[in-house]
């Protein structure tokens, strides 16, 4: 399938990315090259996954030319609850270049502050401005980050964030957020858009469990609905998110899935049943649950 100009946002990001979260080193070889060969052109990486070396033999594996591909990766920006470092000005500008070594290219695409954690983040939110200059980076952006982070971003009078990455699906829609950021040309991208689903982390070790009970209501509406427009119930958590005007990111390991959740421009939700989807939302966030936080909840006083 041809990723076509339609298929991108103004930064010229696929609005369907493939993300590696929770795939071993090996797994993130495999499946990333397998996406790449579905016709995945947006991969979306980071360093707290602890997989770039794969993501990187699998990106030169798949023998797509650079320029088609669109790269994101993150910084983790270190947090000291978890034995993490606070990253300085110069070790983001080192930690890019080493994770560059690692997936073996001259330059991503999207360099991102994973969360606000850090009480650096200003002086990490000016090494990525210096990295973009450098060329080690083409668009630079944050994760995360809730409406008072962007606005510390502001009140220093530096550069906005490109983009912003953060949890969104109909049980947390994130809808403040995404109304401030519009206007700012602050691209949305999702994370997670698929956690409302039953089958949504299950494996062990993945966290799914956690707060699984609030989901009731959404997934008999989702069943309903799937059913009756005869479409995965993934792609309608996907198709919903891009209709909200969101870059939406999907994991799987399985090919055939993989092929099936990037084809989400074949159809459309009904002005009706997007309210109705809108109308399950509780500003819960669930994907870092396991980890016992709300990234967008969680930041050090500013050094």
């Amino acid at each position: 399938m041809d990723m076509s100009q339609t298929t991108r946002n103004k930064l010229g990001m696929p609005l369907v990315g493939f993300g590696t979260y929770q795939l071993t080193t090996e797994q993130a070889e495999v499946c990333v090259c397998d996406a790449l060969q579905a016709g995945f052109r947006h991969i979306d990486s980071a360093q707290g996954y602890n997989n770039e070396v794969g993501t990187g033999k699998a990106i030169k594996a798949a023998g797509i030319s650079r320029d088609e591909i669109f790269v994101t990766t993150k910084l983790f920006p270190g947090y000291a609850p978890w034995g993490s470092a606070e990253k300085t000005f110069d070790d983001t500008i080192n930690t890019l270049k080493h994770q560059l070594t690692e997936l073996q290219l001259d330059y991503v695409d999207m360099y991102m502050i994973h969360a606000p954690f850090s009480s650096l983040r200003l002086e990490q939110w000016q090494a990525c401005m210096e990295l973009k200059k450098l060329g080690l980076t083409k668009h630079i952006g944050v994760a995360n980050y809730n409406i008072a982070r962007l606005d510390e971003i502001m009140d220093a009078g530096l550069a906005l964030p490109e983009a912003n990455q953060v949890e969104f699906h109909p049980l947390c829609a994130q809808v403040e957020l995404t109304e401030f950021m519009g206007p700012k040309g602050i691209v949305p991208i999702a994370y997670s858009s698929l956690a409302p689903l039953a089958s949504w982390r299950m494996e062990d070790g993945q966290g799914g469990e956690v707060l699984a009970e609030i989901k009731a209501e959404s997934q008999v509406v989702l069943n309903e609905m799937a059913n009756r427009m005869k479409v995965p119930q993934a792609k309608l958590l996907l198709r919903w998110g891009m209709q909200h005007g969101y870059c939406v990111l999907t994991k799987s390991s399985k090919p055939e899935r993989i092929r099936d959740n990037l084809n989400v421009f074949d159809f459309s939700i009904s002005d009706q049943d997007m309210v109705r989807l809108d109308q399950l939302n509780q500003n819960q966030a669930i994907a870092w649950a396991a980890n016992g936080l709300n990234p967008m909840e969680v930041a050090d006083p500013l050094k």
